[in-house]
């Protein structure tokens, strides 16, 4: 099943030709419904045509899904912050105009100055689903990301990780109180397997768990993280059935360990 099955279909408007057109991403692909026929119009563009802000739009997103630059922007934020795509576009001018580079610091001038269109157009929701399509494909080819890529999607699965398992905290019985302040450390790990361990007992509780980065695309960008009120760590297919591999919280004594059970999505 590929990863973008079942996830919701996003859009959003720009400004097109003196018109508010719309950009539909749906399914792992991205549409114009305002351009039924974009080959002829991409065929203008090349004899000397002006370009339609959708077609730059729709460059933007496959530059996006070629390269990935655009995740070491993504990582720390997990939704859309208005101030912070505010003050990017004002240091993508002052990079443009002075080159001043104080974003994307890992890439070239010329390539954040690219990415930086990306993050500054394309809404927090379509570079969600960017991700996932770099992240799979990397994880299908082997995953041969350079170390500053492998060091960001590390940094975004802890993150992410830690909101929905504070999430499912939320939601456990017998109640957990205050599971924002219960210590957690996750491992990101591309030899092993999910795992998880620690427990829950007021003081003492910590939690510990082991993740594949590709936990963004296969469970995280698919909105199972955290389902049924438990903290999902791996989603796995065998002949057309998804299983999720979720913590499971049981109580031993006064306090409650966890352990991996499946269920099918």
């Amino acid at each position: 099943m590929p990863w973008h099955q079942g996830v919701s279909d996003t859009l959003f408007e720009v400004e097109c030709e003196g018109h508010r057109h719309t950009v539909v991403w749906s399914a792992g692909e991205v549409f114009l419904p305002d351009h039924p026929n974009i080959g002829a119009e991409k065929v203008l563009v090349a004899l000397g045509g002006s370009k339609p802000r959708c077609l730059d739009v729709l460059d933007l997103w496959d530059f996006a899904l070629s390269d990935g630059g655009f995740i070491e922007e993504w990582a720390p934020w997990h939704k859309a912050d208005h101030q912070r795509r505010w003050w990017l576009k004002t240091a993508l001018e002052r990079l443009r105009s002075e080159g001043v580079q104080d974003f994307l610091y890992d890439l070239p001038r010329d390539k954040a100055v690219k990415m930086g269109e990306v993050v500054t157009t394309l809404p927090h929701d379509f570079l969600d689903r960017a991700m996932a399509a770099v992240v799979d494909a990397g994880n299908q080819r082997g995953w041969d990301f350079s170390p500053s890529m492998n060091r960001h999607l590390t940094d975004a699965t802890k993150l992410r990780a830690r909101r929905s398992l504070v999430q499912a905290l939320a939601n456990q019985r017998p109640s957990v109180p205050n599971p924002a302040l219960i210590p957690f450390n996750c491992t990101v790990d591309l030899s092993g397997t999910p795992a998880v361990s620690g427990r829950l007992s007021g003081r003492e509780s910590h939690v510990e768990i082991s993740l594949h980065p590709r936990w963004l695309s296969h469970v995280w960008a698919r909105g199972v993280s955290v389902h049924a009120d438990r903290f999902t760590v791996d989603l796995t297919e065998h002949k057309g059935i998804s299983t999720l591999h979720q913590v499971e919280w049981s109580k031993e004594g006064h306090e409650l360990k966890p352990s991996l059970t499946q269920r099918q999505l």
